[in-house]
């Protein structure tokens, strides 16, 4: 009788997701993927051996497989959430650089947040953010604004400048917070300064 051994690479799937998918141009469903090398016997995998490569991802729709970077880049969702959040995060720095217990700056923020697609923010959601670690807020910013076009990004900061507003002048802490939110957010500092000019003028501060 003869023994038929040998080795063979095996994947396993370690988690699951929704990506855009480079071959299929859309969202779709993929499987993260982790390859294994295994002793056969009869050509049936039997003893797990080392890992095979690095883990990979691979499209539910058309199989195709992509490293793990493909994973950064937002899906369709994503990018439509993208303006709220952002949104979230600018103002949460700069309310808390001044008066965050403000009423009406309160309240504008959480009617600017709703407007831009957030249906579901209030006061609560508010607070959460306001208690968000500030280097945390930075991260996410700086990952996201990519993704949105120049004149996007200057909204985000003319809101969250109107909304530093609601409860007088600039205060400098104010205005250091509006600087490193524009510079988050990838803009000039001409851009900033222009930006900021524009909400004083429609503030009359």
């Amino acid at each position: 009788m003869f023994i038929i051994f040998g080795w063979r690479v095996v994947a396993f799937t370690v988690g699951r997701g929704v990506f855009h998918c480079p071959a299929c141009g859309g969202d779709r469903e993929y499987r993260r993927r982790q390859g294994r090398n295994f002793f056969t016997l009869f050509f049936l995998p039997v003893i797990p051996l080392t890992k095979a490569g690095g883990e990979f991802v691979e499209c539910d729709t058309c199989r195709g497989r992509w490293n793990l970077g493909v994973l950064d880049v937002p899906t369709t969702a994503q990018l439509s959430l993208m303006p709220a959040m952002l949104l979230r995060t600018a103002i949460a720095q700069v309310l808390r650089s001044g008066d965050y217990t403000h009423p009406g700056a309160r309240a504008r923020a959480v009617a600017v947040v709703r407007q831009a697609g957030d249906t579901g923010y209030d006061e609560g959601a508010l607070n959460a953010d306001l208690g968000r670690p500030f280097d945390e807020i930075r991260v996410e910013m700086a990952r996201a604004s990519s993704a949105l076009a120049p004149e996007a990004r200057e909204s985000i900061l003319r809101a969250a400048a109107e909304i530093a507003l609601a409860d007088g002048p600039l205060s400098v802490s104010e205005e250091e917070t509006l600087t490193a939110v524009g510079a988050d957010l990838a803009l000039t500092q001409v851009q900033i300064v222009g930006v900021v000019s524009m909400a004083r003028q429609s503030s009359g501060h």
